[in-house]
């Protein structure tokens, strides 16, 4: 077991909160960054599916660890996490632009009843 000296431990206390609030910061930073091109519009993959939501590293590992990592197969999970971090949750359509309301450009004729 290792002992630390009594005049280290208040040093030691404060750079464990330090540390920990810093990862925090930055997991929180990247998570901002993500939500910018999460609200981007991605397409489908044909073959793959749809792209549903970016999890970060320190997440996915975090849940992986601490549940075990079939987790994020468990569609439960993945609604309550997206619902909980929306930020990963991405902007995803189909494989194909769909476009409803078109409308003629070029009109030759028009007929007009009274």
């Amino acid at each position: 077991m290792i002992t630390i000296p009594t005049d280290l431990v208040p040093q030691l206390e404060q750079e464990l909160r330090k540390g920990w609030q810093k990862n925090r910061i930055e997991a929180q930073v990247q998570a901002k960054q993500n939500e910018k091109i999460n609200k981007q519009k991605h397409r489908s993959i044909e073959g793959l599916g749809q792209l549903m939501a970016r999890i970060p590293p320190t997440a996915y590992h975090f849940w992986g660890q601490k549940l075990g990592y079939e987790c994020w197969n468990d569609k439960a999970f993945m609604d309550e996490f997206l619902r909980d971090n929306p930020e990963c949750r991405v902007n995803s359509g189909g494989t194909k632009e769909i476009h409803v309301g078109w409308t003629p450009t070029n009109v030759r004729s028009r007929t007009v009843y009274q």
